[in-house]
């Protein structure tokens, strides 16, 4: 932060504390809600965010919550005040159409709420946040091949349900009927409800103390300071033209279509911008809303720049993003898109720092992991005597998610998560998750080889089993549409490869054989039926031939990389007891692998074959690459190149 104001006599440490102070207000907030949610994912795993909106609907405050809630929030916010208009002490108004706010998909429901000192407004606060329910045909919103958006869920446009303190209980009842474990739902919004209006009491004191003039001039100032940075940092990247693309593995009803996702980064000056145009037309379930998109492009953004540029609206004015109606980037009514931030997202964010890792390679940050942790959903046979229904569950555990991706001089950290979670998604609790629903998990650890190769790697990738339990007369759902990755590895930087490409079965009771489970799907699942999955890693950053000899040892003793991978991958040759480095036969190894047709760059090899410098059997036979056609491009087939190429 730049600790010179440009506010009339605003001094730069009262600058700094105000900011401080408002962004821990922000942080209690959400704190607030998490340690009292009865939603499982809001509760146990921090799927939420909390933040301050200016009056202009700019974000002012973002602080360690879910990015896929926190840095969409402005394109809803500013729907929501252009829609509701007059808000006064003591409302709050909720939405979740994402046809109409532009957020995300429908069980992440956005509350909002005027924050006023005696008779002015001074901002809002919003929170957004994954209830325990939103109607539709199925419990937690991630089922593919609904047959349109009223199908995956109630979808409420922008309604004051509280006004001036009182509950429009003949509105709020109309939506409460329409959603499972209403009870949960009522107390956790009641809760989102109250801690904003404790963030509005300590707004409030501190404004008493530092007077309204200057919480309105450090406002200003954050924002300037936040596009100061970010044009001082756009500055230093060279002037041009830089692209990224990468597939979602399909939209869960149409298959063997993969869903491309494609960006062209332009950068000029103290400006950027992200062009989607060339990305697929909209599918089902996958499509990314308006906001989504956004957000995902400044997270990609936040993750490559210096890290001390604030993350709110003054950050991108000097960043515009282009994404066509109609495209998977910007769906139009009444499209699905119940996996927008888990895939799409993802996948967004991957491309955007694919085209800025080529941009300024030293920045470049190898893609995260996959997500790639399904859900499950169905009945208890019991009936809840506070409100004589049957007792029904949804559960997200995130147990299996992988970790980031590398950056140089740095490797990926295991147990972050993917580019959704941004690293503040906590990994639910094993203990909890088999206490109160109706599964068990035997094993959940990290799976050797499954690290994104590089100078520096990506985190090591996971190997969960876990079993549905016999505690329903019901079957079971189990939901992969938070999942993917199968087909579409995470691509290196500066050289890396790609990550490796994750499995998952399902090994039905009483069978040894393993039944595959695809990602974006669903099926049902009965007692005593195994779900096994090998998760994916981050990817890497530099030449693996370049890693220090001394981190492949270590990462062998610590049984993240085999010997066999140190080998042939790393070019290290190890004693296979003491694994002690061998120098010479590494130097002699390294040299032998080095210029290797099969250890070459794909995105290089690919660039030959649609340049028709080389064949797609010079490619297959020569390099180990494997080329297919996609609706008139021509791309790399990865799952079939994994199974040739040494190097993955």
């Amino acid at each position: 932060m730049n600790a010179n104001t440009n506010q009339p006599g605003l001094d730069p440490v009262t600058l700094s504390v105000v900011w401080r102070r408002l962004l821990t207000i922000t942080s209690e907030i959400g704190y607030r809600v998490m340690h009292s949610a009865q939603s499982f994912v809001m509760g146990m795993v921090q799927d939420l965010g909390p933040q301050f909106i200016s009056k202009e609907g700019e974000i002012l405050t973002q602080v360690d919550f879910l990015p896929s809630h926190s840095l969409v929030a402005e394109i809803p916010s500013k729907i929501i005040i252009e829609r509701i208009g007059q808000m006064d002490p003591g409302d709050l108004v909720i939405a979740n159409d994402s046809h109409i706010i532009k957020s995300g998909h429908l069980p992440d429901w956005t509350f909002f709420r005027p924050m006023y000192y005696k008779d002015e407004l001074v901002c809002y606060g919003y929170l957004r946040g994954h209830q325990m329910d939103t109607g539709g045909a199925l419990s937690g919103g991630y089922f593919p091949r609904a047959y349109d958006c009223i199908a995956e869920g109630l979808n409420i446009p922008p309604l004051k349900i509280i006004r001036k303190g009182e509950v429009n209980e003949e509105l709020y009842g109309l939506i409460l009927r329409n959603v499972r474990n209403a009870a949960g739902v009522r107390a956790d919004n009641m809760t989102i409800y109250g801690s904003l209006g404790k963030g509005e009491q300590a707004l409030c004191d501190l404004i008493d103390k530092y007077g309204l003039d200057t919480i309105k001039a450090c406002f200003e100032e954050m924002l300037r300071a936040g596009e100061e940075g970010m044009r001082a940092e756009i500055s230093k990247i060279p002037d041009g033209e830089y692209t990224g693309e990468t597939a979602v593995d399909w939209d869960g009803s149409t298959p063997d279509q993969p869903v491309w996702i494609r960006v062209k980064l332009t950068v000029r000056g103290d400006e950027m911008v992200f062009d989607y145009s060339d990305s697929n037309p909209q599918v089902d379930f996958v499509n990314s809303p308006l906001g989504n998109t956004h957000c995902f492009t400044s997270l990609g953004l936040f993750l490559t720049m210096d890290p001390s540029i604030p993350r709110n609206s003054g950050t991108m004015r000097p960043v515009t993003i282009i994404a066509p109606e109609g495209k998977v980037v910007n769906p139009t009514y009444p499209h699905t898109y119940g996996a927008c931030a888990c895939t799409s997202g993802t996948e967004i964010c991957e491309v955007t720092i694919q085209a800025l890792g080529k941009a300024v390679p030293d920045k470049a940050v190898g893609s995260w992991s996959r997500h790639f942790c399904p859900d499950t959903m169905g009945r208890f046979p019991t009936i809840d005597p506070r409100t004589g229904l049957q007792e029904e569950y949804f559960t997200a555990p995130f147990i299996e998610g992988g970790g980031t991706g590398a950056v140089k001089g740095f490797d990926g950290w295991e147990g972050y998560g993917g580019h959704t979670t941004g690293g503040v998604l906590y990994r639910g609790s094993v203990e909890h998750t088999e206490l109160f629903f109706p599964m068990h998990f035997h094993t959940v650890r990290l799976e050797p080889d499954t690290e994104g190769a590089g100078q520096f790697t990506g985190a090591t990738g996971n190997y969960c089993e876990r079993e549905n339990e016999d505690l329903t007369w019901n079957k079971n759902l189990l939901m992969s549409g938070n999942s993917s990755g199968e087909l579409f590895p995470q691509m290196g930087q500066a050289g890396a490869p790609p990550a490796p490409l994750p499995e998952m079965y399902l090994r039905r009771k009483g069978k040894d054989e393993l039944e595959v489970f695809k990602c974006i799907d669903m099926t049902e699942v009965y007692p005593g039926d195994l779900l096994i999955s090998k998760g994916t890693g981050g990817a890497g950053w530099g030449n693996p031939f370049q890693r220090d000899p001394e981190m492949v040892r270590e990462d062998v003793e610590d049984m993240k990389v085999s010997l066999g991978r140190a080998k042939n991958v790393y070019g290290v040759v190890l004693d296979p007891d003491t694994y002690e480095v061998d120098y010479e036969a590494t130097e002699k190894r390294r040299n032998e692998l080095r210029d290797r047709e099969e250890y070459r760059d794909i995105n290089l090899v690919m660039e030959e074959v649609r340049s028709e410098k080389i064949s797609w059997d010079e490619a297959r036979n020569v390099y180990k690459v494997v080329v297919k056609e996609d609706r008139g491009r021509i791309v790399c087939d990865f799952v079939e190149t994994q199974k040739l190429r040494p190097r993955y």
